[in-house]
């Protein structure tokens, strides 16, 4: 592994504030986004707490369905939408800015390979990938928010953390590829469960 591989995996990405799933006993805590290196499937994004060790550790999917939680305390239903909007959108830019660093010499469309294929081994689900020199179809083989909804207990905010994932995709590819369309998932029309990503040019 180069150096530089090394740098992009210890560094740290953004934090948000969590608060427990339970409303009758609200503990707040700060989880900090990092790109680790997983000893099975390389290089993913993880959610840590500090302090509280590995237990304590979220995937991808956990962090939007959490940070789509949070939203509950804005105004109004507006508001929330903007917001994770925004969460989706900076994180997908940062994400692609230190992917980059590593993806230098690469033709776009192996830099949109490996920029997705990162994304979803960082939300722990299986898939098959179908590509052509225009296409991209990553078929899901379940619905890793939903999974994770049902593991944590966090799905009362779904279609939020729906919307989040689509715009951190659509700002992944506007990074690499802005000549690209982000098919699937849909931000105006999220579908009811993430079972494919599609990507065209």
């Amino acid at each position: 592994m180069s150096e530089k591989k090394v740098k992009i995996k210890d560094a740290p990405l953004l934090a948000y504030v969590i608060a427990s799933a339970d409303m009758r006993y609200i503990e707040i805590n700060e989880r900090e986004i990092y790109i680790r290196q997983d000893p099975v499937v390389g290089i993913v994004v993880r959610g840590e707490i500090s302090g509280c060790g590995a237990g304590c550790n979220a995937d991808l999917s956990q962090i939007f369905l959490e940070y789509a939680m949070s939203c509950e305390g804005c105004s109004d239903q507006t508001e929330g939408k903007k917001s994770v909007t925004r969460f989706g959108a900076r994180l997908g830019a940062i994400l692609a800015a230190r992917l980059s660093e590593d993806y230098i010499g690469l033709s776009t469309i192996d830099q949109l390979s490996q920029a997705f294929e990162f994304i979803l081994n960082s939300m722990a689900v299986p898939f098959t990938l179908e590509r052509t020199d225009r296409n991209l179809r990553y078929t899901l083989a379940h619905c890793p928010l939903c999974e994770s909804g049902k593991k944590t207990g966090l799905s009362r905010e779904m279609a939020l953390a729906r919307l989040g994932f689509a715009v951190l995709c659509e700002s992944i590819l506007r990074s690499f590829a802005p000549d690209w369309s982000l098919l699937k998932p849909s931000i105006q029309a999220p579908e009811p469960t993430l079972l494919e990503i599609v990507l065209t040019r």
